[in-house]
């Protein structure tokens, strides 16, 4: 993944999902959430590639961690939590080498690490790791989600949503519109039509299966194609050891 690239969209980055997806990854995100919610509905939580924070404000767990490695995302994750009443905290972490951002909110504790999947290390283990959009991005996919799957508990969950590849007509469409024309609204809206030129490329690259072989030692207890078949919701449970 190109952080640079990610660096230069953050300040418009929620607005520009919105626009190119037409809504609908505000629809999976929900239908993710109200998924994850029949399974786990508070404790600790690891979100991956987090972006601006979408997935974790929607959630909004009792302890998130939130794994990033652009820092201008960074920027405006902790921008977007200050103003939803989170205080930051000053506060050493000697186990790690990626900065760390604490924010807490009464019983409310939010911990940002501007670090990969593949190398980000956590100090306890979670219920759940959450994925959203985020797989197709790792530099590393066995690498990044045998790390994921370490910090999960006995019993946890590795829940994800990705856009996979796809051969059905409906895939070629959408994958067609991704080619061409998101890189016109995103030069125009953005100044980023190259960059999102990568977007396509990227879901092609992964498919399903790919997710799935690297889910050694869960069990898959929820499987479906969310809207259009280049998005699928995977939730898988961790052999209890």
């Amino acid at each position: 993944m190109d952080v640079k690239i990610y660096d230069k969209l953050a300040k418009k980055y929620d607005l520009a999902t919105k626009v190119v997806s037409f809504g609908i990854e505000e629809l999976w995100r929900w239908m993710f959430v109200r998924e994850i919610k029949k399974h786990v509905r508070n404790g600790v939580l690891i979100d991956v590639a987090s972006a601006t924070g979408e997935m974790a404000r929607a959630l909004d767990f009792e302890r998130m961690y939130l794994i990033e490695p652009s820092a201008e995302m960074v920027r405006v994750m902790v921008e977007k939590f200050q103003n939803m009443g989170y205080k930051k905290e000053d506060f050493e972490v000697v186990f790690q080498e990626s900065p760390h951002i604490r924010l807490k909110k009464g019983e409310k504790e939010i911990i940002i690490i501007q670090d990969t999947a593949e190398n980000a290390v956590i100090e306890e283990k979670a219920d759940i790791v959450t994925a959203f959009m985020a797989i197709r991005n790792f530099d590393d996919l066995k690498k990044g989600m045998e790390n994921l799957k370490k910090e999960i508990k006995p019993g946890g969950y590795f829940a994800i949503v990705e856009m996979v590849k796809s051969d059905s007509l409906i895939a070629r469409l959408i994958m067609w519109y991704m080619n061409k024309v998101v890189p016109l609204i995103a030069g125009f809206l953005l100044g980023m039509k190259e960059e999102y030129k990568l977007l396509g490329r990227s879901i092609n690259s992964l498919e399903e299966s790919d997710i799935l072989a690297n889910l050694e030692g869960f069990k898959i207890v929820k499987k479906q194609k969310l809207i259009f078949p280049i998005a699928t919701l995977i939730i898988a449970k961790k052999d209890d050891g």
